[in-house]
């Protein structure tokens, strides 16, 4: 079974829907404007996407944003990994398959280190490594 490839336009346009309607973004955004004494700030993107193997067909979604275990079955499934990151703010969005997962804003070297192996960790991994 191949993985469907994913929309990279569509997910570039979630992550900036949810980055839109996040506290901490906007609030970094405000303080950039403030600092800066910039009318505008301008966004500027960039979106990776790689295959990646999962022990199981939950693929990253292995807990709920609660931190409640999800079923799932015990099958190697292969799911794309995008990350959509914008670069003024350092603030990365990862999705897997057509999914937004989890938003890292200060990114660990674990996390650096982890997307030059192209093997982010599952949600549940992501909460404390990242």
């Amino acid at each position: 079974m191949v993985a469907r490839i994913p929309n990279l336009e569509l997910l570039l346009y979630k992550a900036q829907q949810a980055l839109a309607h996040d506290p901490d973004f906007v609030q970094k955004i405000a303080e950039i404007k403030e600092n800066d004494s910039r009318k505008k700030v301008y966004l500027d993107f960039s979106v990776e996407c790689f295959s990646q193997i999962w022990g199981s067909t939950c693929t990253g979604f292995d807990v709920t944003e609660a931190g409640e275990p999800v079923m799932a079955g015990s099958a190697m499934t292969e799911e794309y990994t995008t990350i959509v990151h914008e670069k003024t703010t350092d603030t990365y969005c990862v999705f897997f398959g057509d999914r937004p997962c989890y938003k890292v804003d200060n990114p660990s070297n674990e996390f650096y280190e982890d997307m030059m192996k192209r093997q982010m960790a599952s949600l549940s991994r992501a909460k404390n490594r990242y």
